[in-house]
Order: structure tokens, then sequence, then C-alpha cells
């Protein structure tokens, strides 16, 4: 709370506001699966609470695990990515990898996720085909890309040289929004211009519905970090120093936290994220002229939900 700058009178409230948040989020229907693994893991000698493992689980939906670091780290890896194959259906595997943790590790956080969803117009497989998608200026590929004609909506800034198109989800709770550079070299600048003002004012401009032509490459991504060092240069250095004070966690002296790994997994095809069913060939006749929105260049894209207004997912695509 004190790393957050968050009074102690609104820690009740903001607990409260995820418990809803994830709560909406399980509950947005059954075309959505969206499988979260979190979980403390504290070596055998930490003795923690089973008020604070309560909390964990009602207020984060979370875990407290007990493993043997410090006389058998290896098995205790073994036991967690067990436990996040179990927890994410076996999408999300090998969290930690060899040497992540040894003896002296004392408390690691674990968080992974991993989401199912259903285009709400689906990609025609027959029409996916090798395309071109352009690296840099001086590399092409050729990669799998599936085409669709539909209407979606669209926004563009020229503060970030970017345009954007939002593709729902079945239900339309839950949409992914393709940011495409309007350079094939634009992504990095995209990046480092990209605010969250200037996110939120993006996604607010998507407005009518536009025919658009699209062609979108098939793709997964998998990246596992380790938040140590992003948590430490938000402030959090005592959390995982002999300075940390755990004592809502544990009385047990000397405790602090070893490590905190999240990974995330997202496959994109013609059925959605993570598609299960084939669509039969529609053919479909259209007037008039549409516009072209070819992702055929470095991107970034985000998942995000409507209610609860959350991103889920943010990442960028560069090469193949």
């Amino acid at each position: 709370a004190k790393a957050l700058h968050l009074p102690e009178e609104l820690i009740e409230e903001v607990r409260q506001e995820f418990t809803d948040m994830t709560q909406r989020l399980a509950d947005c229907g059954p075309d959505f699966r969206i499988h979260l693994a979190n979980a403390i893991f504290a070596d055998n000698s930490v003795d923690v609470p089973n008020d604070y493992c309560d909390l964990v689980e009602t207020a984060y939906d979370g875990a407290v695990k007990q493993v043997d670091f410090k006389k058998d780290p290896n098995g205790a890896r073994a036991v967690i990515n067990a436990w996040v194959e179990e927890k994410t259906k076996c999408k999300v595997t090998d969290i930690i990898e060899s040497g992540k943790i040894d003896s002296r590790t004392s408390l690691l956080l674990v968080n992974a996720m991993y989401f199912t969803g259903f285009w709400d117009s689906h990609f025609n497989p027959q029409y996916t085909a090798l395309r071109p998608f352009h690296e840099t200026k001086d590399k092409t590929s050729m990669v799998e890309m599936m085409y669709q004609r539909k209407n979606y909506k669209t926004s563009c800034c020229d503060k970030l040289e970017v345009d954007a198109l939002e593709m729902p989800f079945v239900g339309k709770k839950l949409s992914m929004v393709i940011l495409r550079p309007q350079k094939i070299d634009g992504l990095d600048r995209l990046e480092k211009k990209l605010t969250p003002e200037l996110l939120a004012s993006l996604l607010k401009s998507l407005g009518e519905d536009h025919d658009v032509e699209i062609y979108l490459p098939k793709f997964k991504l998998e990246h596992t970090s380790s938040f140590k060092g992003t948590l430490e240069s938000l402030g959090l250095q005592d959390l995982f120093s002999d300075r940390a004070d755990l004592s809502g966690v544990s009385k047990t002296p000397g405790v602090r936290v070893t490590g905190v790994e999240h990974k995330a997994v997202v496959e994109v095809d013609e059925d959605g994220v993570e598609g299960l069913f084939l669509t039969p060939l529609i053919m479909m006749c259209y007037a008039g002229v549409s516009f072209n929105y070819n992702v055929n260049r470095p991107f970034m894209f985000l998942i995000r939900s409507c209610d609860p207004d959350v991103i889920l997912y943010i990442g960028s695509v560069r090469r193949f």
C-alpha cells in the first residue's frame, strides 16, 4: 500500500474492486475462458497464517502453497510448474525455468493467465494464405495471413502515427484491438509514445462501424517475465532485501520475496484466440468501397473487456 501511495482507508475498497472485477470477468459467458493462476509459494520453513491464506483466496482469487525450496529446489520447481499447468489447462507450461530458484528462495510470487475466446465474426480458413509481412524495411517474410471483409470500428491517431481496429469476440463483452503503425518501422516509436492517456483517447475514438477488408497474420506469443526489476524501479526495493517487513504475511523472521514470475500465452487464428472450431465456407457479396486494413508490419495488440473496463493483455508482434 505504501509503495502504491494507497491510503489505509482505501485498501479494503481496492480489494473489493479487484474481487468484483475478477468475478465479472469470470461471468462473461460460456464462450470465454479466462484461466488465472495466482499464487504465493512459500518454503516449508515459512509460517503463513490461515487468515492471510484466506485473504489471498477470497480477495485475489489466489492461493498460498508450501514447497521445499531449501532441501529440494528442483522438486519445488516441478510442483510450481505442474500447479500452473493444471490451473491453465496445460496451456501455460514451464513458468519457472531451470535455474530460476535455489535453496535460498523463501517466497515466490507466480502469475499466469490464459484466455480463450471466439471471434464474433470468424475468419474463413479457406481464405488464409501466405502473404508478405515486412519485419523491417529490408526484411520480408511470408506468413499465414487471414482475410475477411466485415464492418469493424476503426480509428486513427496522427500523434501516435497509428491506425486502430477493434474486433469483438462473441457476445461483444471483450474484444481485440489492433494498433497498426502507419509506417513499417513505426512500432518502436509507437511503444515509446504510447501513454495511458493517449491509449484511452484512442480507444474512446473507436466509433461507428466501417466496411473493412482486414488481413491479419495468425500468431502465437509466449512471454515470460520476471517482475523483480520492474517492481524495484517502482519503489519496492525493500520487498526483495533483508529490510523487507512481511510481518503481515508471516511471523517467520528474515522472510523476503525472492522473485515475481509472470507468463502470458496468446494464440490467434481463424476462430479467435486459441480457436477450436472451424467455420464453413460462406460466400458474401459487397458493393462499394471498403477500407483496407493490412496488418503486414510489426504491430501492437490488446485484449480488452468492456465491463469491467480493463485491459487483459497488451503486446507486440515483430517477427515470425
